[in-house]
């Protein structure tokens, strides 16, 4: 789970989350937030040994974080949780349960109507870059950028990602791609917030993703 200025969600979504059975640990990386998230996710942490908390020196964006909390993740299954309400961890054990030994599983929000704010552009650019991870990459899915990606931490053995920010998440998708792992969806709930809730991946991150995807591409 990467944190940054999330005092307004993270105790409600931290909470969820532990109330999975199927959860057995919590990595919280904390990204030099400004506001309480810091002394928050200290107060959880004292109050379920479950939570493993870092924090990084300065603020170093979204990849940065999910890189240094999946390097503390020996083995096992790994599921990504942003720190707002816009994901249902009460939707883990049906994406959980599509996991086999030779796919990965994400949870679209493209196929059904959700509640919580929509930006139409935004919408119309993850198609765009989806489709066009899709043909470069060989797969068939419709949300590249959702945050719930599940998989087997061993899937990664070998791959060095790299990105600090938004491009993680198509960086982890390649990866797993060109390593032969087949995605499959599923359809999960999805509360989209506006900027002035602390939405953070703007037009400038879909732009940068969809010529990430073409030079990863080109160059191998």
């Amino acid at each position: 789970m990467p944190v940054y200025n999330e005092e307004r969600t993270l105790e409600d979504v931290v909470k969820r989350v532990l109330a999975q059975k199927i959860v057995d640990k919590l990595v919280i990386v904390d990204d030099h937030s400004r506001d309480r998230s810091a002394e928050i996710i200290r107060a959880l942490a004292k109050r379920d040994g479950r939570i493993e908390v870092f924090s990084n020196p300065q603020n170093m964006g979204k990849g940065f974080s999910v890189r240094k909390a999946l390097d503390h993740v020996r083995k096992g299954i790994v599921i990504i949780q942003d720190a707002d309400k816009e994901y249902y961890p009460e939707d883990y054990p049906k994406m959980l349960a599509a996991l086999g030994d030779d796919n990965v599983v994400y949870g679209t929000r493209m196929v059904t109507k959700n509640p919580g704010h929509h930006y139409k552009a935004a919408k119309v650019a993850n198609a765009v870059i989806t489709s066009l991870f899709n043909t470069l990459y060989g797969q068939r899915i419709t949300d590249v950028n959702t945050c719930y990606k599940i998989f087997r931490k061993e899937m990664l053995e070998g791959v060095k990602l790299k990105e600090n920010r938004f491009l993680i998440e198509p960086e982890i998708s390649i990866a797993l791609a060109k390593k032969g792992y087949r995605i499959t969806e599923v359809r999960i709930r999805y509360a989209g917030r506006t900027y002035s809730e602390g939405k953070k991946i703007k037009a400038s991150d879909g732009i940068a993703q969809a010529f990430y995807i073409v030079r990863r591409r080109l160059t191998g």
